[in-house]
């Protein structure tokens, strides 16, 4: 063989080990970061066992209904900012062998650096990317909190916390996940301070690798002191709340 001949033959077999290889990982495909954790795609579907909770100041009572939620991400199409987005079905049923019947309709966006979630009319930036920990946002910030009704959303500071650590929502354990405190806002306390306005304000919301959201927490009460059932000193254990809550479980999905 001509020497001058071995060096160009060297350089075409590591040319076609290189090409072979970039090839071989151009062909895997690589899920973003962004997609980790709500993945959209047409078809998947999460189910929930949820504990819906209203607290009635007028009858003084604590009521809590138990119902399954299915979230399917249905279709996907272009917003008005000509962005791709995703319509997310939402069904109730109250029992497993019930039929599923549609609830409402919430809209998915990601942009690859936040994911919006709108329904309800309102709109929230549920994460941001990259994800890290103690990282934060205003994850209400679409939200008019000039409304007096939606003032209570004002300034809540997410913040990403036990990122890609284990969680146990109590009925099913996932390996992956990331907490999102939402907020966790309290004025007094109606059992020790019976005799001044209280308000509590708790959310947090969890997601797992490859499942979206399988944790929900939220609830949101007020108390009003000078209410009749809570200046009766004859009722004053009773302590009566004015709010609602829930908390959603995921227990299957696609």
């Amino acid at each position: 063989m001509n020497k001058k001949t071995l060096p160009l033959l060297l350089l075409a077999v590591l040319f076609t080990i290189a090409y072979t290889s970039c090839k071989k990982a151009d062909d895997i495909p690589v899920v973003k970061e962004s997609d980790n954790y709500f993945p959209l795609e047409i078809g998947k579907y999460v189910i929930y066992n949820v504990d819906s909770t209203i607290w009635d100041d007028t009858n003084c009572v604590k009521i809590t209904r138990r119902h399954q939620m299915m979230y399917t991400v249905a279709d996907t199409f272009t917003d008005a900012k000509g962005r791709a987005s995703y319509r997310v079905d939402v069904r109730i049923r109250k029992k497993a062998e019930d039929p599923w019947q549609i609830q409402s309709v919430m809209y998915a966006t990601n942009t690859g650096q936040e994911l919006e979630i709108a329904y309800s009319q309102l709109r929230f930036i549920k994460m941001i990317y990259p994800i890290s920990e103690g990282r934060t946002w205003l994850g209400n910030a679409y939200v008019d909190t000039k409304d007096a009704t939606l003032a209570y959303f004002n300034d809540w500071n997410y913040r990403y916390v036990n990122v890609d650590m284990p969680f146990s929502n109590g009925q099913v354990n996932y390996n992956n996940t990331v907490t999102v405190m939402q907020v966790d806002e309290k004025v007094n306390d109606p059992e020790t301070q019976p005799r001044d306005n209280a308000t509590r304000t708790f959310s947090k919301e969890v997601f797992a690798k490859g499942v979206g959201m399988v944790y929900r927490e939220y609830y949101r009460w007020t108390y009003d002191a000078s209410a009749l059932n809570n200046n009766d000193i004859n009722n004053l254990d009773a302590r009566c709340l004015k709010g609602d809550g829930v908390v959603l479980r995921a227990v299957d999905h696609n």
